[in-house]
């Protein structure tokens, strides 16, 4: 590749854990013309419809961007199509009485040349693992998470409160939804990871750190996950891993891709 061409390696999994019945939490990666974007949503919901709400979450999602593929504004359509996934829940848990109260935590983030936007709801996460040093980019929209940004109680307190899982803010919990949005500029040797709280929930932030300077994505996220079973597997976990290998104006590329 040429010296304008930007390049990722990118790794994904998702896992039941060791508790739940099935995977409420669904995963996805697409690439386009102008970059790529992936995206983790947790579904929440009695029955199945945690499970219907986060496939819903990415079915719309890559609907309404493949809508405006190629036409340079992966970033700008980010926002639209993220408010009409949250529409099409909402829209089929008042409609639907076994979908009822059905919603997902959502992240997604389009990396275009050397930049990052990302769309946020819940308590999925986005972190930055730069120069060796990790950082949590999002913050938690929980009970817990507000209380700590307000000063109200430690992250330590956070971690182990009860409330910790109550989400103030999700996909389908009301007909327009309060995202977040972010952007940032990345460079080579950065990297990306996004996840549910089936990770964070379970693992520090310091040791997440360790494990995702250990190796490739791939190495790290298989290794994030065995020790999140290892720590109790407790929820649904879904960790996704993109090295930024290299910048430039044209559209990323990855090194390889999966789409699930």
């Amino acid at each position: 590749m040429d010296n304008n061409t930007s390049k990722i390696e990118f790794f994904h999994r998702t896992d039941k854990g060791l508790v739940r019945e099935q995977n409420e939490d669904a995963i996805g990666f697409w690439q386009y013309k102008d970059g790529v974007l992936f995206a983790v949503a947790d579904g929440l919901g009695a029955h199945n419809a945690g499970e219907v709400a986060s496939n819903l979450a990415l079915e719309v999602l890559a609907r309404e961007m493949n809508q405006y593929s190629g036409t340079g504004a992966l970033t700008k359509n980010l926002k639209q199509a993220v408010h009409q996934a949250n529409l099409e829940i909402y829209q089929k848990a008042i409609t639907v009485p076994e979908l009822y109260r059905m919603g997902a935590a959502f992240i997604a983030s389009v990396l275009e040349g050397s930049t990052l936007v990302t769309a946020h709801i819940g308590d999925c996460r986005l972190y930055l693992l730069r120069d060796g040093s990790l950082e949590q980019l999002t913050k938690d929209h929980t009970w817990v998470g507000e209380r700590v940004q307000y000063g109200i109680l430690s992250p330590e307190e956070a971690r182990t409160h009860p409330n910790r899982h109550v989400l103030t803010r999700y996909l389908g919990y009301e007909l327009l939804a309060s995202i977040d949005f972010l952007k940032i500029d990345v460079k080579p040797g950065d990297v990306l990871v996004q996840c549910s709280d089936g990770i964070h929930s379970l693992l520090p932030d310091p040791e997440m750190e360790r494990l995702l300077m250990q190796g490739s994505p791939e190495t790290s996220c298989n290794a994030i996950i065995q020790e999140a079973l290892d720590a109790g597997g407790t929820d649904n976990m879904s960790l996704q891993i993109a090295k930024v290998i290299s910048c430039g104006d044209r559209p990323v590329q990855p090194s390889w891709w999966k789409f699930w």
